[in-house]
């Protein structure tokens, strides 16, 4: 018999489980190896981890039980130790690593994450743009070891960035903290890489900086319902391809990238709807155009679009044809003059700001236009699913903490409603002390408090026609512009009235309500 297989008496007599009892279960001496019967029915096990000083233990109440549960602490730390084993042998090889070289092989890693995507493309070129601007290449420790890379010398990259010069000029002379953001983080990235994938530090060196550069979201601009109203109509002045392009992101707020990743195939004329199931980017390291899956299930969506616009793409599809164009389904809708390929999205952009900027406005990123029709779109009261599902957005939180602008006309409300309850003695809008001098206000509750805060008294129901008059004789006096609109009264509605009344705020402010003589 091996001796894997035996039961000696001697071992046996440690334990209340008789020799015979034993033997029937198939225990054996290695079975009962580093566990001890401490109690009634209750067995300690007690494993030291080889080459350290650490022990495990484990309590259970069962001898069977406490030989599995053994078993089971023992492939657990082989397992353990064998990691262990494995990551010295990963650190002993990248012991002469350099920064030049662990940047190489960050980039390689990036790469297996990008085909797996777990990041996207566009991601990873534009840090490998950033890695050859003039910040990484000068650092100075890129020779240095990644081990005897400091806390001291990320500190002294960090205060390089704040004390360089913008390459062009501009107002303050310095470079904006956004700029500085790009190449700290990449690095903080280069050596969180080598700290939590290869195992080479204990701890990044840039975790540990004074005044780590802070990106700070800019202000998303856009443009106010007036001036979508003038870009449209300028838009008729311009060539059938920009003008169908911009028509179309202004009314259905589309990512550039999934405009340009629209084909014919996609418009569906009986249900006046267009399907968006890809995007286009142009690559920034080969200038290839990649077509790429969207970036979310919710990004992929069929949303409507105006018999307008898709009388515009057919315009611009007869176009090519007549130009000698062989145009199918399942060709792209925007491309060069003279032939189906694709073009540089920059082409576009520079349409956009040479366009833009002849109708007086400063320079203003062609992404505005997506801004400005989710402002649109959310502004007022808006089915809020159904806006989501237009713009592609998967979080509540992104469209009210990104696209939702807190526009001017909606922080004018938001006054109106503090000078309302605050500034406004009278606690009444124009529109409704006018709707009170002609007999419109409908709340004769309200009717009664505007009237006892202008004659500063309480009003008796058996005066009531009296003290009205006297409040309309003296609102009319206040306000003579009560008198003009009262002439057309009869062909206002209700929200006519507001709207009528709102444009005179201004006007009247200087205006104090007192109390008739």
């Amino acid at each position: 018999m091996p001796k894997s297989d035996k039961l000696s008496r001697e071992t046996i007599k440690r334990f209340s489980i008789s020799y015979d009892e034993a033997r029937i279960y198939g225990i054996t001496d290695e079975d009962l190896k580093y566990i001890s019967e401490i109690g009634t029915n209750k067995f300690r096990i007690s494993i030291r981890v080889k080459g350290t000083k650490e022990r495990q233990t484990k309590v259970v109440s069962n001898l069977l039980e406490a030989i599995n549960k053994k078993y089971d602490m023992l492939k657990s730390i082989e397992k353990h130790q064998n990691y262990m084993n494995s990551q010295t042998k990963g650190i002993e090889s990248y012991l002469n690593l350099t920064v030049r070289d662990g940047l190489k092989m960050f980039f390689d890693y990036r790469k297996t994450l990008v085909d797996k995507n777990k990041i996207a493309i566009t991601t990873y070129e534009k840090d490998i743009v950033i890695a050859r601007g003039r910040f990484i290449t000068s650092c100075k420790f890129l020779k240095k070891k990644v081990l005897n890379v400091s806390v001291e010398d990320a500190q002294a990259f960090v205060d390089s960035l704040f004390s360089a010069k913008p390459l062009k000029n501009n107002k303050t002379g310095k470079m904006s903290e956004n700029s500085l953001f790009n190449p700290y983080e990449l690095m903080h990235k280069l050596f969180e890489y080598f700290r939590s994938v290869l195992k080479l530090i204990e701890n990044n060196p840039f975790d540990s900086v004074d005044r780590k550069p802070v990106y700070t979201p800019k202000d998303r601009n856009y443009l106010a319902t007036v001036d979508i109203h003038y870009v449209l109509n300028e838009l008729d002045k311009k060539n059938i391809r920009f003008k169908t392009l911009i028509n179309l992101y202004l009314e259905t707020g589309l990512r550039m990238e999934e405009i340009l990743a629209l084909k014919f195939v996609d418009i569906n004329r009986l249900r006046g709807t267009i399907k968006i199931i890809r995007a286009v980017i142009k690559s920034a390291v080969t200038n290839e155009f990649i077509v790429k899956d969207l970036k979310t299930r919710s990004s992929e969506r069929e949303i409507s679009i105006s018999s307008y616009t898709l009388k515009l793409i057919d315009n611009y599809q007869e176009f090519k044809e007549a130009g000698g164009m062989l145009i199918s389904e399942d060709d792209f809708i925007f491309t060069a003059w003279d032939d189906n390929t694709l073009i540089s999205p920059n082409r576009y952009t520079y349409e956009w700001r040479m366009f833009i900027r002849s109708l007086g406005y400063e320079d203003l990123p062609l992404r505005i236009l997506r801004h400005s029709s989710a402002t649109f779109m959310l502004s007022g009261e808006t089915n809020l699913k159904a806006v989501k599902k237009r713009f592609g957005w998967s979080k509540d939180s992104t469209v009210w903490g990104i696209y939702n602008q807190s526009n001017l006309d909606e922080d004018r409300k938001l006054l109106d409603k503090f000078e309302k309850e605050f500034r406004n003695t009278l606690g009444a809008t124009y529109a409704e002390l006018y709707c009170l001098c002609v007999g419109r206000l409908g709340s004769i509750r309200k009717q009664v408090s505007i009237m006892e805060k202008i004659l500063n008294r309480s009003v008796d129901k058996n005066d009531l026609d009296s003290d009205l008059k006297i409040c309309k004789e003296y609102l009319f006096k206040l306000f003579p512009v009560f008198s003009k609109i009262a002439k057309i009264d009869s062909e206002l509605d209700d929200e006519e009235v507001k709207a009528v009344f709102t444009g005179f705020k201004t006007l009247y402010k200087a205006i104090k309500i007192g109390h008739p003589c």
